[in-house]
């Protein structure tokens, strides 16, 4: 009879034991359905600590919908507990889930988890709005994390990292979550602009020519893939490219107030390459756009003003007996200047105070001996 009160008592004492063991994740659990989360969290913190319930994925799962809790109380005085509370709910979910072998408490750990992306969503933008670029790409890292972690696979997560690794300086980050976007087919024309200015941060143009390339090839109609084929193309210097995929722009958009740009980079390409006549002809273009473009202006006088300048040149290394010759070289210069003057006056108009301006008209007026225009000039510019 002593043998089995023994035994008895034996038992009583070991499920004792048991239950001691685990009562601060219980307690962690109780305190959690009352909503005190500080209580909470100190039971919980305790039971991972604890090394005969650090292994068992019921506490994990705990952990993890305590520190939900945390992270999305509406009361700062439970939100404060700990800012990471979120990114703390998501590792220990994941934790509990490895250990739940026999899949009892995994359905559970699966729903939080995909609560948590709103959680991971509403921080990353929090962080980009504040242009805290770092804390935006962490919690977007969490966000896309979250979809792996449910077997899915978040390209919008993805590509809101990719945007903020390039307005946050963080070219390698933003270029391999926009490849992700990239490699999968991602159907937004923006991917390839972003990873483009990606992989121009990191100094690869050709990486950066290709991805406008295969975006292209992808959107053929975008606008905005092609301004960005444009951008590289002037960077590079190729003005042939720069002058067709910028003509490409204005058909496809002819009402565009952007035209004005486009019209007088065209014009300016052929003004580089010497074609001058092609080159007043679009930025004549773009005065029609914008008809108070002081560049174009500016740019059209400047041309006439170096024609003048040219056959004055030739002129003057003309030898003396070639006075019939000079004569009428000097007559064809004179008339480049005043073909320059109205436009040169108009552009001064606009920009009163430029200084190239007014040297040329400065010395329009005094070689063509227009005293009363260089007069007024001289007295308006004191």
């Amino acid at each position: 009879m002593k043998k089995l009160i023994l035994s008895i008592s034996m038992s009583l004492l070991f499920v004792s034991v048991g239950f001691a063991q685990k009562s601060s994740r219980t307690s962690a659990y109780m305190y959690k359905e009352k909503g005190q989360l500080e209580s909470a969290k100190k039971a919980i913190d305790k039971a991972v600590q604890n090394s005969k319930t650090i292994n068992d994925a019921k506490t994990w799962l705990y952990y993890g919908e305590i520190y939900y809790d945390i992270a999305t109380s509406p009361l700062p005085q439970f939100r404060n507990l700990d800012t990471l509370a979120a990114s703390k709910s998501f590792m220990a979910l994941k934790k509990a889930k490895s250990l739940d072998t026999k899949k009892k408490i995994t359905k559970d750990a699966d729903e939080y988890i995909k609560k948590l992306s709103a959680v991971f969503y509403s921080e990353g933008a929090a962080g980009f709005k504040a242009k805290d670029y770092d804390k935006a790409i962490k919690y977007f890292k969490d966000a896309f994390q979250v979809s792996r972690e449910l077997g899915t696979y978040d390209t919008t997560a993805a590509f809101n990292i990719g945007i903020t690794g390039v307005l946050g300086s963080r070219p390698k980050v933003a270029a391999e979550y926009l490849k992700k976007c990239v490699d999968i087919n991602f159907k937004h024309p923006k991917v390839f602009v972003y990873y483009n200015r990606a992989l121009q941060q990191m100094g690869d143009t050709a990486g950066a020519v290709a991805a406008v390339k295969l975006g292209r090839s992808r959107f053929p109609n975008n606008l905005s893939l092609l301004l960005e084929q444009a951008q590289l193309y002037l960077e590079r210097g190729q003005s042939e490219e720069l002058i067709q995929s910028l003509k490409e722009a204005i058909v496809k958009k002819p009402d565009s107030p952007a035209n004005a740009n486009f019209n007088f980079l065209i014009g300016k390409s052929y003004d580089d390459m010497g074609k001058t006549d092609s080159a007043e002809v679009y930025y004549e273009a773009a005065l029609k756009v914008n008809p108070k473009f002081f560049e174009a202006y500016y740019n059209i006088g400047a041309i006439y003003v170096n024609k003048a300048s040219k056959i004055q040149k030739v002129a003057n290394d003309l030898p003396l007996s070639k006075d019939k010759e000079f004569k009428a070289m000097e007559k064809e210069a004179n008339g480049n200047l005043k073909k320059a003057i109205p436009w040169l006056e108009k552009a001064l108009s606009l920009n009163p105070n430029d200084k190239p301006t007014i040297k040329g008209l400065k010395e329009a007026y005094a070689r063509l001996k227009m005293n009363d225009k260089l007069k007024e000039l001289m007295s308006n510019k004191k």
